[in-house]
Formats: C-alpha cells, structure tokens, sequence
C-alpha cells in the first residue's frame, strides 16, 4: 500500500543522520552498499530549463510552494541570451520530439556534476540516450551554458537545506528500498551493481526512472519528487533499464511491431500523446515496466494492492496490461536464466495478445436499469439507481451508470481509500455517508467497476468521494 510517514517522525531520523558532502559537492547517504540517496546539480539543472520553458509536468499546480525560490532566483536572468537558448531548445525538442517527463531527466544522468563534459565517452552517450532529446552534445552544451549564466552552483548551495528536507521521506523508507532491491534482483536473475537515488523540488510528483550506461555498467538512477514515496513508483523506476533492454530486442520482431503499430492510432495515439508516450517504443516500454512492476510487487506486496495497480494502470490507457501482466508472471515463476531466455515465448505470448485484440467478444455488460441490489464484500445491499452519463469523446470511455447503495456505509468506512472522484463528477447531488456503485463502459465493450464512498473530504476546495478497496 501507499506509505504514508507523519513528517515529524521524518524530521527525527535526519537529527541522527545527517547529509554528507561528497568530492563533487553534491549531497548523499549511503544506504548500503549498493543503495545511495541524495541529490544531483546536473539533474536540478535540466529540470530547472523544463520549469522555466512552461513544461507541465515541471509546473505542477499542487507544488507552486516548491518553485517559489526557483522562480524568485532566475526571474533576474530570464533576458540573458543564453538563458533563452536553454529556453527556446527545450520547447523546439518539446514541439519536435516528444522531449518531456524521464527524457529531461536522461540527459542530466549522463552530464557532470558542473554540467560541462558528459561522464561517458559521447558515442556511448548517443547511442544509450532516449532519441527524443535530439543531439546530445548539442543539448550538453546548452545546458552548461546555461549553468554558467545563472551561476547555478550558488542557487544549488543556497538550497542545501530544501534538499535535505527532500530526501528525509526516502531515507525513511530505507527498508523498503533495500527490500525492493533484492526483489527485483530476485526476478530479473541478476545482480545490481549501484544506485543512486535523487530527489529534486522542481518535479512536484513526477518521478522519472533513468539509467547511466558507461559503455561496461549500467547505473540506476531515478529521481523523486520531493516528499513523495511508494513501493509501486519505486520500483516501476528501477525496472526501466532491465524492461527497456527487453523491448529494445521486442521491437525488432517485425510482426509483433506491425500488430503494435495497427493498435497505436487513432484515440488511442492521442491519449498516448497527452501523457508522453507518443511513440510506439516507449509505450512499449512503460506498459512492460508496468507489467513487470506488478509481478515483482508480489513479492512483497499484498494481493490487493498489485491488482488494484494493475486495475489503474488498465483505466489509464495501457490497454493490454492485465493480459501483458499475466503473460510476465509466467517468467515470473519460471526456471529461465534471464529475461533474455524468456524473450522468444515473451514475444510469441505478445503477439497472441495483440491477435486477439479485434475479436475478443464484448467483455462488459452494464446491470439492467432495474436492478434492486447488489452483493459487496459478501452482503447484498438493496440498490438506487441515479443515471447514466454519456462519456463519449472523453479518452475512450462510452459511458458509466451510478447506482447508490443503501445503508452500506457503515460496512465499508474502515477499508482503505485509493482514489478519488469529485462530487461535480455526479449529476445528482451527493451527502455525506454515500456509497456508489459506479459502472464504466468502453468504447471497445471492455469494461470496470468502481465502488467509492462520501467521507465528507473537502480536496482542493472542492468536496469528493473516494473509491475503496474491495478484495
């Protein structure tokens, strides 16, 4: 489940264990051999370009307080030349190649401490960099440039103390991660050499899993946002490097590419798109670092919490990961020496999924408009039905039906929360101690249900319901 640290027990542990400087003068604590937390200039630097150019995903509504002293610092140098370069070629990648999210990132992950030399000979740079963030000597240069012209090493100085708030909530969690380690060493078959874990202010909740290859040894290297940390996320990011090899092998069947290609249009493009993953290869990757991430939960996680990821990430246009997810669990449990022995039943498995995408039979119906009750959690409770709402034009949803359930809230208070729906999303009023039913169908017959309750939560000024475990 989602851990959730009251932030005085955070602020305790780091009274006992304080950041250390390194050479570089960069900030860090050793976890173990293998695990190292702190923060990176050259990642705050790249992040810091995204923030200012506009970048959503470095503007984060929620996290304005976060900015605050990125804004007031580089307010006064927004008119130098190179200040607008860095600016203007960020949003010219942006427009041109989908530069966004773990690719601004990418590039930090290769660059020194003072952003000006990369820590790796350029031909490996180019040819173990995302393709999205275009010449990578070009946008090195840039981005010392940059350094230079906003004297980023005082401002990083200046923050010290903001860094290591930052990284309070991981070193918390510290036995969670050495326990993931062994874990996703467990199910990749292999053994990790190093980690090195930053936190950043500028990300808000966007967490980016980046990997450092020197040409002999890949390093892991995902960065957090600050004050943010669950297993799921963790262990998605750490995946990437191991599920991005696997696909860079997958893409090279060219018919499981061509069936790829057939599904990855229309809608289903443009919402891809919208979350960054408008090319083919790195929604291949995301859907089987996601696919893998919920096997290797299991072996520390509850049941329930790995299917209501799976269940999410399905809503969130992934489309074949409840099938992709069974097909990894069978490399899970089996007697394979790496990902690489399992590749040709991996593709042969993918292929039958994409297959019989367009003649799998309507997966979902919606309950009859008169239906009177409905069976939770082992009891029936008599049921009101409120309407349906057309979603059509919305992603790919068609549309969803409420049902509110009587007399139920009582049973299901204590179950743990997950997500959330505003009341505005209801078109009929909602009161305190509801619990709804909710049906959503798809445009491609598939569908899901969701039970969610009224807590009286007021979230971002606004009342909501929150949806509830169920298994």
């Amino acid at each position: 489940m989602k851990k959730r640290i009251l932030s005085i027990v955070i602020l305790g542990v780091f009274a006992v264990v304080p950041l250390i400087a390194n050479q570089n003068n960069e900030y860090s604590i050793q976890i173990n051999d293998k695990i190292t937390i702190g923060t990176r200039r050259a990642y705050e630097c790249s992040a810091t370009i995204a923030h200012l150019a506009g970048f959503q995903e470095f503007n984060l509504d929620d996290f304005q307080l976060n900015y605050q002293a990125y804004d007031e610092y580089f307010s006064k140098y927004m008119k130098d030349k190179r200040v607008e370069k860095a600016i203007s070629y960020y949003n010219s990648l942006r427009s041109f190649k989908g530069f966004s999210y773990d690719a601004v990132a990418d590039i930090a992950t290769y660059l020194s401490s003072d952003c000006h030399s990369f820590r790796a000979p350029v031909e490996v740079v180019k040819k173990n960099l995302q393709k999205r963030c275009g010449d990578p000597k070009k946008l090195q240069q840039i981005i010392a440039d940059f350094y230079d012209a906003t004297d980023f090493a005082s401002f990083y100085e200046s923050q010290i103390s903001v860094y290591e708030q930052a990284a309070q909530v991981l070193y918390a969690n510290k036995d969670t991660m050495i326990t993931g380690v062994k874990e996703l060493e467990k199910y990749y078959r292999t053994e990790i050499n190093a980690i090195f874990i930053s936190v950043s202010y500028i990300t808000g909740h966007n967490n980016f899993g980046t990997s450092f290859n020197d040409g002999t040894n890949t390093y892991f290297e995902p960065q957090y946002g600050a004050g943010y940390f669950d297993a799921n996320t963790f262990i998605h990011e750490l995946s990437h490097p191991f599920s991005n090899k696997a696909v860079d092998e997958i893409i090279k069947n060219k018919k499981l590419m061509k069936l790829v290609k057939r599904d990855f249009k229309g809608d289903k493009k443009k919402a891809m798109e919208s979350q960054a993953y408008g090319q083919v290869e790195i929604y291949l990757y995301e859907l089987f670092n996601r696919a893998n991430t919920n096997n290797i939960l299991k072996g520390f996680c509850n049941d329930i919490y790995v299917a209501m990821s799976v269940g999410n990430d399905k809503r969130k246009r992934f489309d074949e990961i409840k099938e992709v997810t069974e097909l990894m669990n069978r490399y899970r449990l089996g007697s394979y020496k790496d990902i690489y022995a399992f590749l040709p039943e991996l593709e042969e498995g993918y292929i039958k999924i994409l297959e019989t995408a367009d003649t799998k039979p309507l997966a979902f119906e919606l309950s009859a408009e008169d239906t009177k009750s409905f069976t939770l959690l082992e009891k029936t409770y008599e049921a009101e039905y409120c309407g349906m709402q057309n979603l059509r034009g919305f992603r790919d949803y068609a549309c969803r039906k409420y049902w509110r359930l009587k007399n139920a809230y009582q049973d299901v208070c204590m179950y743990e929360t997950f997500d959330y729906l505003p009341y505005s999303n209801y078109p009929f009023q909602v009161n305190t101690g509801d619990v709804f039913r909710i049906e959503y169908l798809m445009n491609d017959g598939s569908g899901f249900i969701e039970y969610l309750r009224s807590d009286g939560e007021i979230l971002d000024n606004q009342p909501i319901t929150r949806g509830f475990l169920t298994e």
